[in-house]
C-alpha cells in the first residue's frame, strides 16, 4: 500500500495495482463538477485514487474507469460512495472508492407481466427540468428503459408531477427531450432543493439524493426508436 494507508478491513475481493486513468463526477452548487485523476489499486469492489482535497466519508461521487479522454461518446459511469479518506505523509490524500454495483434481481411475474421493456443499468448524464421550467438540473441514471427512466436528485420532486428529460448520450442524444410523469419517488422525506449561497463544492456533494422513477409518457411512440439505440449502444 501507498505510504501509510492501511488495508481495508472485511475485504471481500483482491485489489491489483493498477494506474489506470479515471474521471470521478462530483455533485457541486451549480452542478456537476469533473475531475481527472489515475487509480493507485482496484478491484471488483471498489478503487483507491489520490487527490489534492479532501472529501467526506460516504458523499455520492460517479466514476468512469479506463476513462479514455479522447471517445467521443460518453462512457457509462459507476456509482460508488467514499469508504474511506486518508491523509498522505507526502501531502494529498488518499480516497478509497467504494463500487455501488447494481444488484442482480430475481424476476417476479407481476413485473414481468407489468414491464415489456428491459432496463438498463447505466449512470448516464440527464437532464431534467419541470414542464413549466426553463431550467434543467443535470443529474444522473439509475437505470433506463424505453418505458422510463430512474434518476437521482437533491430536488424536490412530487408523484403525478410532469417533467421534460433529456438523456445526451450516444444515439439517444438524437431523441431530444422527452415528456414523462413521475410515478415514485424513494429516499429522504425532506430533499434539498438546491445548495445554500456560498455552500463549497463538496457540501453540495454531501447532500441527501432522492431516487426518481419517471414514466415516459407516448413510451410506446418514442420507446422503439429509443430501445433500439440503447440496445445497439449496449451491444458494443
Amino acid at each position: 500500500m501507498p505510504e501509510s494507508v492501511s488495508p481495508v478491513d472485511l475485504r471481500k475481493s483482491p485489489r491489483a495495482r493498477l494506474h489506470l486513468p479515471a474521471r470521478l463526477r462530483w455533485l457541486g452548487p451549480l452542478g456537476m463538477r469533473l475531475e481527472i485523476t489515475e487509480t493507485i489499486d482496484v478491484s471488483r469492489e471498489g478503487l483507491l485514487i489520490r487527490r489534492s482535497e479532501p472529501c467526506s466519508p460516504q458523499a455520492r461521487v460517479w466514476v468512469a474507469y479506463p476513462f479514455d479522454p479522447s471517445a467521443a461518446a460518453i462512457q457509462p459511469e459507476t456509482p460508488a460512495r467514499i469508504a474511506r479518506v486518508q491523509g498522505g505523509a507526502k501531502g494529498g490524500f488518499y480516497v478509497g472508492l467504494q463500487l455501488q454495483l447494481p444488484a442482480r434481481e430475481s424476476p417476479r411475474p407481476a413485473e414481468d407481466e407489468r414491464r415489456k421493456s428491459a432496463r438498463f443499468s447505466f449512470a448516464l448524464p440527464i437532464f431534467v427540468r419541470p414542464a413549466g421550467s426553463q431550467w434543467p438540473e443535470e443529474s444522473m441514471t439509475q437505470n433506463v428503459s424505453n418505458n422510463g427512466v430512474r434518476f437521482e436528485t437533491t430536488r424536490t420532486y412530487k408523484v403525478g408531477e410532469t417533467v421534460r428529460a433529456k438523456i445526451p448520450w450516444a444515439e439517444w442524444a438524437k431523441t431530444g427531450e422527452i415528456l414523462g410523469r413521475v410515478v415514485r419517488v424513494e429516499g429522504p422525506a425532506e430533499a434539498p432543493s438546491e445548495t445554500p449561497n456560498g455552500a463549497s463544492p463538496q457540501a453540495a456533494a454531501d447532500l441527501p439524493l432522492t431516487s426518481i422513477a419517471v414514466a415516459w409518457m407516448n413510451a410506446e411512440r418514442n420507446g422503439d426508436a429509443i430501445a433500439a439505440r440503447v440496445s445497439k449502444t449496449g451491444s458494443h
